[in-house]
């Protein structure tokens, strides 16, 4: 992740009239259909360090019931069902190396449970996608690939012994939760060997031209070894950012052309070949360079290979949402994922304001709102120095969870957790819409955001913002019914009936 690169934009939801992807027939509905509400807070005042009331942090308030009319309000909101747009895959983290020894080591097995349950159980906010870095990422005790053995082109030595300690087993306790976990998995670098550079595993070198067969393979034998460990993984992205040049962590650089090779003459195949369904993803990095992904999707149209691309994933590190919206009107044939999102220091600042709130949840409408089938942050867990990483403490990132860690030895179990901001947010989204909800259409405005969706067995959501400093009264109308809701100053509501 380009953690240090700053002066991240924000935008206002697009008001393009986007073209709905299916129309649905209207159903018939009980009257006064009864409503749940969720409520999150911002009130930096009272807690500085966190940014939310602690009454107030994804808190179910009383049910409200539609009725025949609504009374008058500040905004009306038109939930419209039999207009719908892109099938969500879900919300997530990355349970990065860092996150996994924290939760498996720094946690008894009392509270690691009850960690994993909030995150990904019911009764916490059921997140339903984890990204996993292949090897090494920047936020690991040490730099590592799957086969660090020069000159293996057999893949041999081929091992993912080292994720074995503790990455897969804090895997596993995710999908006991949630047996339906999503798994995108994303390479930060070859091993060394198959790269031009003499710097181990870390940030410079491209992958060389006569190792892209090697190197299709290294993730058909990643695939399958995580497969027989029990973890399926849905979709693959060539490389994490592969137009950043890390320098201090492992990195690699492919182009526009290196990308359109790997993935139609060498990572597309070696899938068919192995009767994989994995699904592969473009580009993996900033909204600011959409035009990559659009140039690698519209060469493999153009030589016949389309059916090996899926779409085009993105982060939030350069450029805004509405980039993806522009993706969609240029492959709507094709889908998009939002697969990183880091939040710390540097863009989510606490000094008495509701700043990074504001951002946050600005963000989340915006990148569903923008086509993007899922939502995926950046490590679910950090110590209070933000790490353990391999470019040192305090590198201006938190996780979803603060673990506290004082020795960083693998014996020691501190037991204190700390929820962060991301947790709730991300929350009013992953635990109301299910894996293969549709995004249906509601109207929006600037300062009283929406956005809403319909779930798999019928049930409907809207995620309402306002990011006002005053309470404003909103009118859900859906099937001819309608809701009124008063929602506080720089708060977030749920609704889901």
């Amino acid at each position: 992740m380009s953690m240090f690169k700053k002066g991240i934009q924000f935008a206002l939801l697009s008001s393009l009239v986007m073209t709905p992807l299916v129309s649905l027939a209207p159903s018939a509905y009980a009257a006064n259909e009864k409503t749940q509400v969720w409520l999150t807070t911002a009130d930096p005042s009272s807690e500085p360090a966190v940014g939310l009331r602690t009454d107030t942090r994804l808190t179910r308030q009383n049910d409200r019931a539609f009725g025949a009319t609504g009374d008058n309000a500040d905004y009306t909101f038109t939930v419209n069902e039999g207009k719908t747009y892109q099938q969500m895959d879900g919300f997530g983290v990355s349970m990065t190396d860092s996150a996994a020894w924290l939760l498996n080591y720094k946690l008894s097995s009392s509270k690691r449970n009850e960690v994993m349950d909030h995150l990904f159980g019911t009764s916490g906010i059921h997140m339903s996608m984890l990204r996993q870095p292949m090897g090494a990422s920047d936020f690991a005790w040490s730099t590592y690939t799957y086969d660090d053995t020069a000159g293996d082109m057999a893949l041999n030595q081929f091992s993912i012994s080292r994720d074995q300690p503790y990455i897969i087993p804090m895997i596993k306790s995710a999908l006991s939760k949630n047996p339906n976990i999503k798994f995108i998995a994303s390479p930060w670098s070859a091993p060394a060997w198959m790269k031009y550079t003499t710097n181990d595993k870390n940030g410079t070198g491209k992958l060389k031209a006569e190792n892209y067969p090697v190197y299709a393979n290294y993730f058909i034998k990643f695939i399958q070894a995580y497969q027989a460990q029990g973890i399926p993984i849905y979709a693959v992205t060539p490389q994490n950012e592969p137009l950043f040049e890390p320098g201090r962590y492992p990195g690699m650089l492919m182009n526009e052309q290196d990308q359109i090779g790997m993935i139609g003459d060498y990572l597309g195949p070696a899938l068919k070949n192995a009767g994989l369904n994995t699904k592969i993803i473009a580009y993996d990095h900033n909204y600011d360079n959409w035009n990559f992904p659009n140039t690698v999707i519209q060469a493999l149209k153009n030589n016949g290979k389309s059916q090996y691309v899926a779409g085009s994933a993105f982060h939030h590190y350069g450029g805004d949402f509405t980039a993806m919206t522009n993706m969609h009107n240029a492959h709507p044939d094709k889908d998009i994922w939002f697969t990183e999102g880091g939040f710390g220091t540097w863009n989510d600042p606490v000094n008495g304001t509701t700043q990074g709130f504001d951002n946050m949840i600005n963000e989340f409408i915006g990148m569903t709102r923008n086509w993007s089938k899922s939502i995926i942050l950046w490590n679910a867990a950090l110590d209070q120095k933000d790490g353990p990483s391999v470019i040192g403490d305090n590198n201006t990132n938190k996780g979803m969870v603060t673990v506290q860690n004082s020795d960083n030895s693998s014996s020691n179990p501190e037991d204190k957790v700390t929820y962060t901001k991301q947790y709730y947010l991300l929350g009013h989204f992953s635990k109301f819409v299910s894996s293969g909800a549709y995004r249906i259409d509601s109207n929006t405005f600037a300062d009283m955001q929406s956005v809403a969706f319909k779930n798999p067995d019928g049930s409907k959501v809207i995620v309402l913002y306002n990011s006002q400093n005053t309470a404003k009264t909103a009118k859900i109308q859906w099937n001819g019914q309608a809701l009124n809701y008063t929602v506080p100053g720089k708060s977030v509501v749920s609704l889901k009936w």
